[in-house]
């Protein structure tokens, strides 16, 4: 296969997830003005592609409000709540008939006064043509006819209440993205805080995920032996150099209002229906400063309605304002037997390349 194909196929990964962005005109290079933008600089970027719809449909404005299985990815100070075990499982169709696909699974249960979670995380391109140096419109028989490009994280995660109002959590994962015969593997660290400050139903998190060494790619696809009669008696065995690539360690900050439902919400006090409104920050190593803003309405803990928009702010992004990162949802809490099962949705619209739908469920006992 063409060195550049790989590095295609690389490109290709590295631009799925919130931290995409589209040039403008048609010059590209830095400049005072348009400075360089550090989208796609990284490994492993399916690590920022959020999980479960109740996230998603909050566009991402979830650090603070996360809790359950899928805490393990937002934050893992979520776990502190641990009461009974808790399961959740998540899919997400990228990008509108691509065939790319993002899934999540995860198992927590209660251990050392909090939550001890295990999760898997798989991203998946689906199949894509193979051509070879030999067979550059594919159909190789040696190497096959299609490959895909698979990236998968596997997390053991822990969090626990230090006080009634504080919680702190941190979760480790091993993680692989490429091809059967070229792949980077890393480990990364993620730690996290939950504050409840009692005052008018404020709230603040904060959390730092990604947090690991570089790592370059290795396997039989980047391995040659050279076999030149004239020159080497025998073949001789060499490897092309790689980029060690970095991963994308992001920093979230969120703030929490109770606008409506607890006695110390902000505006009143309405027993059976709760709202929420969440500001969060991002800002990672590849994208610059993020904003996204949430809200999430239940009613009498059954029945919810979440809408939210994430701004992304990348120098050559066009996508400022209008129905770009604009998120909707809902969902539905049932009783079974004695536990709670919860079917969230999720739309998120990525104008020119389509929508993001995300189905996931929960069983639980929070």
């Amino acid at each position: 296969m063409r060195l550049s194909t790989l590095m295609g196929v690389v490109a290709l990964a590295t631009v799925t997830g919130q931290a995409m962005a589209q040039t403008q005109g048609t010059s590209i290079v830095p400049s005072p003005t348009e400075p360089a933008s550090r989208v796609g600089t990284r490994g492993a970027n399916f690590l920022l592609i959020g999980v479960g719809a109740r996230g998603q449909a909050m566009a991402g404005a979830y650090t603070g409000m996360a809790s359950g299985a899928t805490a393990m990815y937002w934050n893992p100070a979520g776990l502190g709540g641990t009461t009974g075990l808790d399961m959740a499982f998540s899919r997400t169709d990228l990008y509108q008939g691509l065939g790319i696909t993002h899934t999540f699974a995860g198992l927590v249960m209660p251990f050392a006064g909090g939550g001890l979670g295990l999760s898997y995380t798989q991203f998946d391109s689906g199949d894509i043509p193979r051509t070879t140096e030999d067979r550059p419109d594919g159909g190789d028989p040696l190497a096959g006819s299609v490959f895909s490009w698979q990236s998968t994280a596997v997390g053991l995660h822990f969090g626990r209440l230090l006080t009634d109002r504080l919680a702190v959590g941190v979760g480790a994962k091993l993680i692989t993205e490429g091809m059967s015969d070229a792949a980077s593997k890393w480990w990364a660290l993620d730690v996290g805080t939950q504050f409840n400050t009692g005052l008018y139903g404020l709230q603040i998190a904060a959390a730092l995920t990604n947090i690991g060494p570089s790592a370059a790619a290795e396997g039989t696809l980047i391995e040659r032996r050279i076999n030149n009669a004239n020159v080497f008696p025998i073949a001789i065995p060499v490897q092309f150099k790689t980029t060690p690539a970095a991963l994308p360690t992001a920093f979230h900050f969120s703030v929490i209002s109770q606008m409506l439902g607890t006695s110390d919400a902000l505006l009143s006090a309405t027993p059976g229906q709760s709202l929420r409104t969440v500001v969060e920050f991002s800002d990672g190593v590849d994208t610059d400063l993020q904003i996204a803003l949430g809200g999430e309405y239940s009613y009498h803990n059954t029945l919810f309605l979440r809408a939210g928009k994430r701004w992304n702010s990348e120098a050559h992004t066009d996508f400022q304002t209008g129905s770009h990162g604009l998120s909707v949802g809902g969902g539905l809490r049932l009783p079974v037997l004695g536990r709670h099962l919860t079917f969230d949705y999720a739309y998120t619209s990525f104008t020119d390349l389509g929508n993001v739908q995300v189905f996931s469920f929960e069983l639980g006992g929070n």
